[in-house]
């Protein structure tokens, strides 16, 4: 082979590489953090126009620090019947939509852990926690507590 078709190869090949790369490593965060939370809280309307977005959010699901970790990869909407969940665009395949109700959350928590300050939402069923960072979670909490902060209205 020559110099001109091994660069044809690498500008072919490379383009292609990676966005095989991409999908599997999309795929493998679906499969071992989101589809913990399906069908259960799947969505399959649109997110509602009220609701506030809080965008490029950071959220890992199971203990943090450690388990699957969307960092600035989260699309968070808060409204009066809970909240919503949905990647960006390059990361939502394989991730449909989810809703989680009020009544589903069991307690909401701030966390710190060195000089992250984040909060912890634990479930009334039986699925991995989540956390928020930045305004999100601040979001998440105060919009819980609003709501009586778990306790029946």
């Amino acid at each position: 082979m020559n110099d001109t078709h091994l660069i044809w190869l690498f500008a072919l090949g490379f383009p292609l590489f990676f966005v095989a790369i991409w999908l599997f490593v999309v795929r493998i965060l679906s499969w071992v953090g989101w589809s913990k939370y399906l069908p259960a809280f799947a969505w399959d309307r649109p997110i509602p126009p009220d609701a506030r977005r809080y965008g490029w959010a950071t959220m890992v699901i199971g203990r943090f620090p450690g388990g699957v970790s969307y960092k600035n990869a989260m699309n968070v909407w808060i409204d009066a019947r809970g909240f919503y969940l949905r990647p960006p665009v390059f990361f939502r395949l394989f991730h449909p939509p989810l809703h989680f109700g009020w009544d589903a959350v069991a307690a909401i928590e701030p966390r710190q852990t060195f000089w992250i300050k984040a909060w912890q939402l634990a479930f009334r069923r039986d699925v991995p926690m989540l956390t928020f960072g930045g305004a999100a979670g601040q979001a998440l909490f105060d919009a819980w507590q609003r709501r009586g902060g778990g306790r029946p209205a």
